[in-house]
């Protein structure tokens, strides 16, 4: 019977095989407010955000730059051979992740340890990191078959080889906590043995428990490719996302023939799959008609890329959301944090870190 129910699923686009998608309603009505935001500062594939004492650090491929918190030029903190691909801070303390090489700390009591990767390894795709206390970080992996920077080759496959790892600081030991995730790319603790966890490919966001390894849905069936989490003011959450779902890649994901060739054929930048930027090349899939009336391309139309990040209470559960719809240029935005009472947001595929003023410190 189960072999049947499949095969009508199949035959008649149901269940696992249905591409209806959710849609971007209640707290996740779409509007301008990135599009919108002032610029912090311009800086070429912006990514990592963390807020310091001394000011705002970023990753910009393998630089790590430092801004004082009114923006202006950036001072280099660090240089490394690899694309910071995550990035946390503690006090004193920086823990960077490296495409391909795994972690090291930068900074405090525990500066120059390392955690070395192993190619395309477990260490080898560091997407989160987050300091659990002063001597104890959690690190997510997306997968052991890419890199970091693969995430959409990792999608294509189906890659399901992500894990949850706990570094101790002091003894330099790594335990891996869980197995077989989806892509984890975001991580934030709770004040507890909970943490919450994103999931990018089966779209939602778990809380794990690290004393005993359980596992709970906290956010499931969203309409976007969830990324990292940040800290709040108050105990909540802002949850970025790689871009929002779309039905023709939910179809091609579906039909294996053509998704192998694809990925085989194409050159990646061409790929029908999420972006972080799109637009840029008239190679481009999804340029179509079926995207424009009377040549201008409409906020509501269908796009591989966009600009997300939503605002989550201490329960994970989304209350407000800050958007770059089709036909703007803030998407890609997978990284957030706090600055004081402003909201910052690494606009990757837009090339510039953005300002939301007023918005955090609990407003």
């Amino acid at each position: 019977m189960t072999f049947l129910g499949g095969f009508l699923d199949r035959f008649l686009g149901r269940g696992d095989w249905s591409i209806t998608l959710p849609v971007l309603d209640g707290p996740l009505l779409p509007n301008q407010a990135l599009e919108e935001a002032e610029t912090f500062a311009e800086l070429e594939a912006a990514d990592n955000l963390v807020a310091t004492e001394k000011g705002l650090v970023a990753s910009s491929g393998q630089r790590l730059l430092r801004f004082s918190r009114d923006g202006g030029a950036p001072e280099l903190v660090a240089e490394f051979d690899r694309p910071v691909s995550a990035l946390a801070g503690a006090k004193g303390m920086l823990a960077v992740g490296l495409d391909g090489e795994g972690v090291v700390i930068c900074g405090g009591p525990h500066d120059g340890r390392v955690f070395p990767g192993d190619g395309a390894g477990a260490f080898g795709a560091v997407t989160a990191l987050a300091f659990f206390d002063a001597n104890t970080l959690l690190m997510t992996s997306g997968s052991r078959q890419v890199g970091a920077g693969e995430w959409r080759r990792d999608l294509l496959q189906k890659g399901a080889s992500g894990s949850l790892w706990k570094l101790d600081l002091r003894s330099g030991q790594a335990t891996c906590l869980a197995e077989d995730l989806a892509w984890p790319a975001g991580i934030a603790t709770t004040g507890s043995s909970r943490v919450y966890l994103t999931e990018a490919w089966r779209h939602r966001v778990v809380a794990f428990d690290i004393s005993n390894g359980k596992t709970e849905p906290v956010l499931e069936h969203l309409p976007a490719y969830p990324a990292r989490i940040a800290p709040a003011y108050d105990a909540g959450y802002w949850l970025s996302f790689y871009s929002v779902r779309n039905q023709l890649v939910e179809f091609i994901l579906r039909e294996d023939t053509f998704r192998n060739r694809m990925l085989t054929e194409v050159p990646e930048p061409f790929w029908m799959a999420p972006s972080l930027a799109s637009g840029q090349h008239f190679r481009e899939p999804m340029q179509g008609s079926q995207l424009k009336q009377m040549g201008v391309l409409k906020p509501y139309a269908t796009t591989r890329s966009y600009g997300l990040v939503v605002a989550c209470n201490a329960r994970m559960q989304p209350y407000a959301s800050y958007h770059s719809r089709a036909d703007g240029t803030a998407h890609g935005v997978v990284s957030a944090c706090e600055l004081g009472d402003d909201l910052v947001v690494a606009s990757r595929g837009g090339g510039r870190i953005l300002r939301l003023p007023a918005i955090a410190g609990g407003r």
